[in-house]
């Protein structure tokens, strides 16, 4: 295998053992003993820990990003409407972190009783039947726990990860997305990594939704603005035969479970071009965001590239 391909090195390294990464280690065994935790108060307890983040000055930024988010795909929704969405988001955040581990350190029986999928029928058939899908799925802060979900019923699966300053915590993150067989690449690696995965029958984790800059875009309609959206999922899904199956991630609070929603594979997909094709995959983005608009991640550069070349953060 090329090394341009080659997956990420999941052994131990013996400098993971350093003094500077002794406070990883110590986050990590905290959220280790979390994860033994009763759900219902360890909600509460993230739901507190959120109060107090939400009007600290070094959120100003993001919430500010958010706020212009929602304003540009939403232009009816009030302030009021947005600060409940951007609260939502961070409790969901805490919420999510809190919970990190429990894939990790819980029982596989566990971590299946967590989590309530809607849909399942439009996507185990076809993974049973060994059919390569890829999953369009946007940011949500639920997004690994639907992935490792449908993972550990036993389908090959590869997804790409961007790594942090912190060798340590990629390892520790990669480690557990990888945990049911997964095959983890670098971002580096390319699209190419992916069709040799998706041609070798696994399934890919897609992320569709982040702004890439205007030389790789096209500009295609998110909601009620345009969204710079690169069009090579449909270059992916012809390359390989795959069927791109639109997954959505989420947290509800009030029955303290995951919740995955899964629609009908995408019908004439590609397209003819890569301009439909990204007006076809922003449609799904946004049937999928309607399934829990404040559980999307708003607090992202979404709408950096602007046509007009304006900047708006």
């Amino acid at each position: 295998m090329s090394d341009k391909y080659k997956p990420y090195d999941l052994s131990f390294k013996k400098t993971f053992l350093l003094p500077k990464f002794w406070p990883v280690w110590f986050g990590v065994f905290t959220i280790y003993l979390l994860a033994f935790m009763p759900v219902k108060p360890r909600d509460k307890f993230a739901r507190f820990i959120a109060s107090q983040l939400f009007n600290l000055k070094t959120m100003a930024k993001r919430k500010k990003v958010a706020k212009i988010n929602l304003s540009m795909c939403f232009p009816e929704m009030d302030d009021a409407e947005q600060d409940r969405i951007i609260m939502v988001n961070l409790v969901t955040f805490c919420q999510t972190i809190l919970s990190y581990a429990e894939p990790s350190a819980r029982s596989r029986a566990y971590n299946r009783n967590r989590m309530i999928v809607h849909g399942g029928e439009n996507l185990f058939p076809l993974l049973e039947q060994g059919k390569a899908c890829i999953l369009l799925v946007p940011h949500s802060f639920a997004i690994d726990f639907a992935g490792l979900h449908i993972a550990s019923y036993g389908a090959p699966f590869c997804t790409m990860f961007n790594n942090s300053d912190n060798e340590l915590f990629d390892w520790l993150m990669t480690r557990q997305r990888a945990m049911f067989g997964g095959t983890v690449y670098h971002r580096k690696a390319g699209l190419g990594a992916l069709v040799k995965s998706l041609k070798s029958g696994e399934s890919c984790y897609y992320l569709p939704d982040e702004d890439h800059g205007p030389k790789r875009s096209v500009f295609a309609p998110l909601f009620a603005t345009q969204k710079a959206t690169l069009p090579v999922m449909g270059k992916l899904a012809e390359k390989t035969n795959a069927v791109v199956v639109p997954v959505y991630a989420a947290y509800n609070e009030k029955l303290g479970k995951f919740e995955t929603f899964i629609r009908p594979p995408m019908q004439n997909f590609p397209s003819e071009s890569p301009e439909q094709d990204a007006v076809m995959m922003n449609k799904e983005i946004e049937a999928l965001i309607e399934c829990g608009v404040d559980q999307y991640m708003w607090t992202l550069r979404l709408l950096r590239t602007r046509p007009d070349g304006k900047k708006i953060y």
